[in-house]
């Protein structure tokens, strides 16, 4: 085997094992559990500028607006650690409430605004995550899109440099990269 067939084959097993632990045995899974196995596995590949980072404090996933998940966000994320940090989960109604986040979920149904909001905050050490073309347009990290029926996402690399989030090399490989 060549070098150039071994990326795309470790990309998927990667891929592979990330959903795993997630998937309910004879059960499809669910749009938003998807994402959430997402969610969880971003905070595991992703490193936080240590001048934001209390290793004391929980590492805060908040969800901005209606919540999509129903249950599968805080139960994919609750009660589990990284680092040592609890991983908690969180609903806020303004972008102004996610100054105390490392994660910050913004669904579709977020009106552009908020984005422009979470801009003009630039707060360093906030991993944010969209699912729509305007959090794209708009400097978010990560953002979900649907190709072919399954949950894909792209990473904004330029963005995740002006929050000073470093991101692991694994977890950029199984993206679609885009500088804006």
């Amino acid at each position: 085997m060549t070098r150039g067939n071994a990326k795309p084959r470790y990309a998927y097993c990667l891929l592979i094992a990330f959903l795993i632990p997630f998937a309910a045995f004879g059960q499809a899974m669910d749009e938003y559990q998807v994402k959430a196995a997402f969610i969880y596995n971003f905070a595991r590949f992703v490193e936080w500028p240590a001048e934001t980072a209390d290793i004391q404090a929980p590492l805060l996933t908040c969800v901005l607006g209606r919540d999509p998940f129903g249950h599968w966000l805080k139960d994919t994320i609750e009660g589990k650690s990284i680092d040592g940090r609890k991983l908690t989960v969180r609903d806020i109604s303004k972008s102004a409430e996610a100054g105390s986040c490392q994660i910050l979920f913004v669904s579709s149904a977020e009106p552009k605004r908020t984005w422009t909001a979470l801009a003009e905050m630039k707060k360093p050490g906030l991993l944010t995550v969209g699912e729509c073309g305007e959090a794209r347009e708009d400097g978010a990290i990560i953002n979900f899109f649907l190709e072919g029926g399954r949950v894909r996402f792209e990473i904004n690399t330029e963005a995740a440099e002006l929050g000073k989030i470093r991101i692991s090399s694994r977890l950029l490989g199984l993206a679609r990269i885009i500088r804006k």
